[in-house]
């Protein structure tokens, strides 16, 4: 009577050591190096008695197994420097974390693989219409391009255009026209004087004017309430008069 004996086929060893891993649930950084040496020996025996081919990588990880566990088992002298003593697995799990890399992402190709198999392409015939620009273009002249140019810029909303006024006033030309006020009056509010003039331009420049008359002892400002009235009282001298008369 015989029987069929069916192994689990793996790619490598590291393949190997990772179906080791996953089944006994072992920490990756932690791997107990005598338990995971046994049994990766015990899977070589028996793949050796069912009379199979052995890689030479199979049988190198092996030995390198092997040496870690000797590795291991050596006793370590006490070393008082603060240098940490390299551990022997330290190769083996960084081996061990780049082959699990490749082997995701090619689950992931896998999956991506069986997806597509479910769509089937469809051969659709090609729009191969030639068309002739200047077949197209054969009834139309320049003329008519220029036309149709002339059209759109008409159609095109116009611009408005605004006439700008501008005021051509200095702190000079209201200064003596202050002055010609104060000719007949030694007093006046400063209400009055902003009541004459046609915009604010010439308010801001007539208060700037007023401030250098005050600057200059030409006028004296004063104010009987907060926020009331401006008063511009007029200072009697001969030399003002006589600019004033000019």
């Amino acid at each position: 009577m015989s029987y069929n004996v069916k192994l689990d086929v793996f790619e490598g060893p590291l393949d190997l050591l990772l179906f080791f891993i996953k089944r006994d649930e072992i920490n990756i950084y932690d791997i107990p190096i005598s338990y995971i040496t046994r049994e990766y020996l015990e899977y070589l025996e028996v793949v050796h008695q069912m009379n199979l081919h052995l890689a030479g990588e199979f049988i190198l990880m092996a030995s390198l197994l092997m040496r870690i566990k000797v590795q291991m088992l050596l006793p370590r002298e006490n070393v008082e420097s603060e240098e940490e003593i390299e551990d022997p697995r330290t190769e083996l799990v960084q081996m061990l974390l780049e082959y699990q890399k490749y082997k995701d992402a090619s689950a992931i190709f896998r999956e991506i693989e069986v997806k597509q198999l479910k769509y089937y392409t469809v051969n659709t015939p090609s729009d191969n219409t030639y068309w002739d620009p200047g077949l197209f273009l054969s009834d139309i002249h320049l003329v008519d391009l220029g036309i149709a140019f002339k059209n759109l810029l008409e159609s095109m909303p116009k611009p408005k255009y605004y006439e700008i006024e501008t005021y051509k006033i200095n702190i000079n030309q209201q200064a003596q026209l202050l002055r010609t006020m104060f000719l007949k009056r030694k007093r006046l509010l400063f209400s009055k004087i902003a009541g004459t003039l046609t915009n604010r331009l010439e308010v801001v420049v007539t208060f700037l004017a007023i401030l250098e008359m005050v600057k200059t002892a030409e006028l004296r400002i004063s104010q009987k309430t907060i926020y009331g009235d401006i008063y511009l009282t007029r200072i009697q001298t001969k030399d003002v008069d006589v600019i004033a008369n000019a």
